[in-house]
């Protein structure tokens, strides 16, 4: 029920922003990783197939089945557990103030009301342009006060307005990692995600881990988003 409304969502968002474009990208290329990171990323790499990974502890280990979309997909290692590490998984220029910006990506989650988990999150940049993305911080845009909901794969989204501190930096979408215990020097957790989308005005360019840049991402039509969230 929740991919339905998602779809639904999705379609309403476009539908009530002038000439909206939907870009997705699911590390297929099996090239692309990561276009930064903050805070303690022990590890990132596109892997494939069933993966086995442990929760803090040797001791909690547990596994993904493989990618949501496709075969191939992202997985993030913290350690030691510290703060709040993320990723970043696309970067956004040439939005002009007010703009409605959606996106959302799918996280593997097998602890319900707990972590590990994901939650996306946004921050501006000096980015004014794809090829300078993801630029130095300027400011954090927030994001949901959901997380992953711990059924397996599962979605965290949200539409920010685009309100740049300097008038026109660049938004930066993060996958952001929680784990349990938050802080731990001997810790390590694994994290999987996949299928990252973004829907932006057509004047607007995204650029994702292949750093190909919206010039190069075919924008899906409706028939396939609808696919994309079965």
């Amino acid at each position: 029920m929740k991919k339905l409304l998602l779809v639904a969502a999705v379609m309403l968002f476009a539908a009530s922003s002038a000439h909206a474009v939907v870009y997705t990208y699911s590390w297929e290329d099996n090239f692309g990783t990561v276009l930064g990171t903050y805070g303690n990323v022990a590890s990132y790499a596109v892997v494939s197939g069933p993966q086995s990974g442990q929760m803090a502890l040797p001791t909690n280990p547990y596994t993904c089945p493989g990618a949501y979309d496709g075969v191939y997909y992202l997985h993030v290692a913290e350690a030691p557990h510290y703060s709040t590490p993320q990723v970043y998984v696309a970067c956004i220029t040439g939005l002009q103030p007010n703009d409605l910006v959606y996106a959302g990506f799918w996280g593997y989650d097998v602890t319900p009301g707990a972590s590990p988990s994901w939650r996306i999150w946004g921050h501006y940049s000096t980015a004014t342009q794809c090829p300078d993305c993801p630029g130095d911080y300027t400011g954090s845009a927030s994001g949901p006060a959901d997380y992953t909901e711990g059924l397996g794969w599962g979605i965290t989204e949200h539409t920010w307005t685009y309100v740049p501190p300097n008038g026109n930096d660049g938004l930066v979408i993060e996958a952001r990692v929680y784990s349990d215990p938050s802080t731990c020097d001997t810790c390590l957790t694994d994290f999987w995600c996949d299928m990252v989308t973004v829907d932006i005005p057509e004047y607007a360019h995204v650029l994702f881990p292949d750093l190909t840049g919206a010039s190069a991402t075919e924008p899906a039509h409706w028939g396939q988003i609808k696919a994309l969230f079965r």
